[in-house]
């Protein structure tokens, strides 16, 4: 019987830093299995993105602990293998957005569990211009907040710390002129910001109405906000966005594949709750059930 080889990649300064112990427990689950494993600390920004680029091909699975921010990395290393690991992942940021939609939790020694299982799902992954992204991409006002948010407040009171963050923003709201093609649909709009979703969650809130397949039905979940010219109606914008059953005024919902996004000033987008590129044209597809990853049943 041939050993599954296991890359194991570790974030050792990821949100919620897990014990040595429980990281250990993990390992000896894929020992007990009789995995065979390599194992590689990053030690700056893209080091995993590198790193499974130049060795991914020779594992049959990426095991990844860290937080969504260490997974996009991870990400952007597959895209480019021809031969794709399946992925293990151990999240241990303070949101797991995106662990969530597959049953994965920061017991790490679960997560090891569900990977011998051997249960797999396929996921949707997101392109935007040259980078990939797992499950959002935003633009405009408040999408700094996860990347600025300062960590230990995260630690301290989870998405708590993002509310707190976006009331110091809206003195500086502004919005931004943009013309749009969804999947062929083109118009034009003033946003205040946008946010393309693969899955449920960003920044710890169901922003998506809850569905067995989103991340995987080809298709992007896209939640724009208008401007206001009213202050009073400001309240609108936390309803409609966090209560998808809403049918609030200036917040729209769109489902598309494809989509570019035009604007008369550079845009800053964070992926992933990390932060992205500032550019004036925008090129999101949706690269169906690219990638797999052990889930939970």
């Amino acid at each position: 019987m041939n050993r599954k080889k296991v890359l194991v990649l570790i974030n050792p300064n990821s949100g919620k830093k897990n014990s040595k112990e429980s990281v250990l427990d993990a390992l000896n689950v894929f020992s007990a299995n009789n995995y065979q494993m390599e194992i590689y600390l990053s030690q700056k920004p893209m080091d995993v993105t590198r790193y499974i680029e130049e060795n991914g091909e020779r594992f049959d699975v990426v095991a990844v602990f860290g937080g969504d921010g260490t997974l996009n990395e991870a990400t952007n290393g597959l895209m480019k293998l021809k031969h794709k690991p399946v992925i293990s992942y151990f999240p241990t940021g303070t949101m797991n957005d995106f662990g969530t939609n597959f049953g994965l939790t920061n017991d790490m020694k679960q997560c090891a569990t569900v990977a011998c299982v051997g249960h797999i799902e396929s996921f949707d992954v997101g392109k935007m211009n040259s980078r990939y992204f797992n499950y959002v991409a935003g633009f405009g006002a408040f999408c700094n907040v996860s990347y600025e948010t300062k960590q230990e407040l995260k630690k301290q009171i989870g998405n708590l710390a993002y509310i707190i963050k976006a009331l110091h923003e809206i003195p500086n709201l502004h919005p931004y002129h943009v013309k749009m093609n969804l999947d062929g649909q083109v118009f034009e709009k003033d946003l205040m910001f946008g946010l393309i979703i693969n899955g449920n969650r960003v920044a710890g809130f169901e922003m998506v109405e809850q569905a067995d397949n989103t991340f995987k039905d080809g298709l992007f979940d896209i939640i724009l906000v208008e401007h206001t010219p009213n202050p009073l109606e400001l309240y609108n914008y936390p309803l409609g966005v966090l209560h998808p059953e809403l049918n609030m005024k200036y917040v729209e919902r769109y489902q598309a594949k494809s989509i570019i996004i035009e604007s008369q000033e550079k845009l800053a987008w964070t992926l992933d709750g990390e932060e992205g590129e500032e550019t004036l044209v925008a090129r999101v597809e949706n690269i169906s059930q690219a990638l797999q990853i052990y889930a939970s049943k």
